[in-house]
């Protein structure tokens, strides 16, 4: 690997002189948890978290195809190193928020406290017989989940949402962005038009996308390592 510090040091400097940082995130924060991309997910998981139709037709299939694709490696693996790194800066007043089109709850496991998930996330899941929802904690089981009220099955988020946008989260997410003085992209190609004009991006990534051209400073290499001096 080639030497980053140079890029690494000029990242410390922008994060020292910016007060209202917002980090906005995609898949790539989460590959080395072995949560796959999209170009890289297994053929036909996309319908997991499409329709609950799947799920109702059968539910032991559905959730043996989403621990193998999320639920293991969320609860297996945890948060990346650059997910606790993000969980640092907040804690020590560097990060003001995180926005992410990730459903995967990790930042959130890491740490973060201000987070908005524009897809959902994998900490509301609904029953589809009496409605109650309940935390992430309820899909941290082997087999199907059913409501403890009830008896009815559960749908994650994501696919009871039909990976529709949160409302909420999208109104927090443009009022972060809206306020920040500094935006570190970090695995996403993604809500590109909601990064404000004239303020200092970084992307870490090491693949090019759409804010290549309008980076301050883009660095080529995996976030985990760009990022383990932060945790």
């Amino acid at each position: 690997m080639k030497n980053i510090n140079p890029q690494i040091e000029q990242l410390n400097q922008l994060i020292d002189s910016h007060h209202h940082i917002v980090a906005l995130t995609g898949a790539g924060i989460s590959t080395s948890a072995g949560i796959n991309d999209l170009m890289h997910m297994p053929m036909g998981s996309g319908s997991l978290l499409s329709s609950e139709s799947s799920l109702e037709a059968d539910p032991v299939s559905f959730y043996k195809e989403l621990h193998k694709t999320f639920l293991d490696q969320i609860f297996q693996n945890g948060p990346t190193i650059a997910h606790k790194a993000l969980a640092n800066l907040e804690k020590s007043g560097h990060l003001d928020a995180v926005v992410t089109t990730n459903v995967d709850y990790l930042h959130e496991i890491a740490g973060n406290t201000k987070v908005a998930d524009i897809w959902y996330s994998f900490n509301h899941n609904y029953c589809l017989k009496c409605g109650h929802e309940f935390s992430i904690d309820i899909l941290n089981q082997s087999g199907v989940p059913y409501c403890p009220i009830c008896g009815g099955l559960i749908s994650p988020g994501p696919t009871h949402h039909h990976i529709g946008t949160s409302r909420t989260d999208i109104e927090n997410a443009v009022t972060w962005m809206n306020e920040a003085d500094m935006v570190i992209v970090i695995g996403s190609n993604g809500y590109y038009d909601r990064v404000k004009e004239n303020v200092p991006l970084v992307q870490i990534n090491p693949l090019k996308t759409e804010f290549d051209q309008e980076a301050t400073l883009n660095i080529r290499e995996n976030a985990d390592d760009v990022l383990s001096g932060f945790v």
